[in-house]
């Protein structure tokens, strides 16, 4: 409230207390003095009389202060019984301003508006976000020979966060993302769940404030991202490419879960997340092998999942654990992952589920080699079925002949990264990664001849890989390693948001496993994206 620039003369009616009593005591002083002058008393009074007058003074005092005491007495008894004043309003936000207050509830409005340039040269066709392993050409393709060049604005993105009124317990809020980059007969569940209308991020969570306790529910990145500081959602420590796909190496997923999460100190947190499930599958069967008896999708229909695309049989949720730990210097993770496979078994008189599991392990690490300058990141994740997690999307299983079941495959994956910030507006980066998977052979005679059956089995033919419209091309990857390069300057800063444009350039070179037939030819690709961005609600 803004003070009145002309105050009011203070009277006794506005005091209470000893104040009170203070100033009528006064006031009887005044009124002596002014109808008693102290040199008349000094020769007309005799000291009897003073003394009286001073007993008349005190016996004055006396009666004001029992005043005093019962007025007092009186307004405790009237607030002990009135009503308790009703809470006061929350202060509405700006209209203006980055937030606005939908009732008690705090919504901040984000994202950004970007321009992409897309230069590759060799075509995957791939838009916004690069497939870094089945989609690089071999020469048996004429993409291989042809590049690819387009504009594109569809990873502008829409943000809203929504935050409840805090309680002397609980915090609660809820997030959304979306931006513009999946197509309505491609959404799929495999590592960010792209249905339309796309969401990247739609989930809330409530912490419990005296413990640290967290309950997570809803889309949003898979634990096994890697987090700056502690375990929280939207601090994770994303890539700073330009790439919608990021960077092979890089483990993440965006998908349904549920996460609980508890935050000892600041030095220690660990979560569990059960995180929706699906299985990258390849049957792997050699030239003119028999088609196998396994069920392990099915394809999708109506509104519910994209019409065109398969979706395993999966029977329980991924399984995330993962331990936090800031010391003080770094931040450094350890992760554990659980996952279960399920296939039917559909030959006659012996149909049958048919279920495998596979246990990945790894972790997470930042140094800050120069704080606030210069920071140092490792990750890596390591097992069997852990393909689903990496950039390059390598398989995650094979069908086994024997059970025909999902046998899940060895894998791992791993990125290194230095990150710059060379000025406040001027940011560099580098990353380094690798991701690759095991082969799993199978040979099976059948009437007198040999198949085989897996992924990366040498009777597989790659006789024609290196020839332009050739057929006979396996190239089951063995092995994906990428270097990036790139950096972010931002040359507008104000009142109106900010601007920046971004470079980066990405060489990456597939491997696959040899044959009998082709041996193991090799494949790369340069991906060059500069990106405009427009931040109108971030200053």
């Amino acid at each position: 409230m803004t003070s009145n620039p002309f105050p009011r003369h203070r009277s006794t009616a506005g005091l209470t207390g000893r104040a009170r009593s203070s100033a009528v005591a006064a006031a009887v002083a005044t009124a002596l003095g002014v109808f008693v002058a102290p040199d008349a008393l000094s020769q007309t009074a005799s000291a009897s009389d003073l003394q009286t007058l001073k007993d008349q003074v005190q016996a004055l005092q006396r009666k004001i202060d029992e005043l005093q005491r019962q007025q007092e007495a009186q307004a405790r008894a009237q607030a002990q019984t009135a009503p308790a004043p009703a809470p006061a309003a929350p202060a509405a936000a700006p209209s203006s301003g980055p937030f606005f207050m939908a009732g008690p509830v705090k919504v901040t409005l984000g994202g950004f508006v970007e321009l992409m340039v897309v230069n590759r040269n060799r075509n995957e066709a791939a838009d916004w976000a690069s497939n870094f392993n089945t989609s690089i050409p071999y020469p048996n393709s004429h993409n291989y020979d042809l590049n690819e060049f387009h504009l594109t604005e569809r990873q502008s993105r829409l943000q809203a966060l929504a935050q409840g009124p805090d309680s002397e317990s609980f915090a609660t809020e809820a997030y959304v993302e979306s931006d513009f980059g999946a197509a309505p007969s491609t959404g799929n569940n495999n590592e960010s769940t792209s249905f339309s209308p796309r969401v990247r991020h739609f989930y809330a969570d409530v912490t419990y404030k005296p413990s640290g306790f967290n309950l997570l529910f809803g889309q949003t990145w898979s634990l096994v991202t890697g987090n700056k500081q502690g375990i929280v959602a939207r601090g994770e420590n994303i890539p700073l490419t330009i790439d919608g796909q990021y960077v092979p190496g890089f483990d993440w997923l965006r998908v349904p879960q549920v996460r609980l999460t508890e935050k000892f100190n600041d030095m220690v947190t660990v979560a569990l997340s059960a995180e929706n499930p699906a299985a990258l599958v390849t049957s792997g069967a050699s030239s003119g092998a028999p088609a196998l008896n396994s069920m392990f999708n099915t394809v999708g229909a109506g509104n519910s999942y994209a019409p065109t695309v398969n979706v395993t049989t999966d029977y329980l949720p991924d399984f995330v654990v993962k331990a936090a730990f800031d010391p003080g210097w770094g931040h450094y993770e350890v992760i554990g992952t659980q996952r279960f496979f399920r296939a039917r078994n559909i030959t006659p008189f012996a149909q049958g589920n048919v279920y495998h599991s596979g246990t990945g392990f790894g972790g997470n690490m930042i140094l800050p080699l120069v704080p606030k300058k210069l920071d140092f990141q490792a990750s890596f994740l390591a097992g069997r079925g852990v393909g689903r997690y990496g950039s390059a999307q390598l398989p995650d299983a094979t069908v086994n002949p024997t059970d025909l079941g999902l046998e899940p495959l060895r894998g791992f994956q791993a990125l290194v990264g230095l990150t710059l910030r060379a000025q406040p507006d001027l940011t560099f980066y580098a990353y380094a990664g690798q991701e690759q998977v095991s082969s799993q052979s199978y040979f099976v005679n059948k009437a007198g001849k040999t198949y085989g059956y897996g992924y990366g089995n040498v009777l597989f033919d790659n006789s024609g890989c290196e020839q332009e419209g050739g057929t006979a091309c396996a190239a089951n990857t063995a092995r994906i390693a990428s270097a990036t390069l790139g950096g972010w300057y931002k040359f507008y800063q104000g009142s109106l948001g900010n601007a920046q444009i971004g470079l980066s350039d990405t060489y990456v070179q597939r491997q696959i496993f040899g044959s009998l037939k082709g041996g193991d030819p090799n494949t790369d690709i340069n991906i060059l994206l500069i990106s405009f961005r427009y931040y109108p609600y971030q200053k």
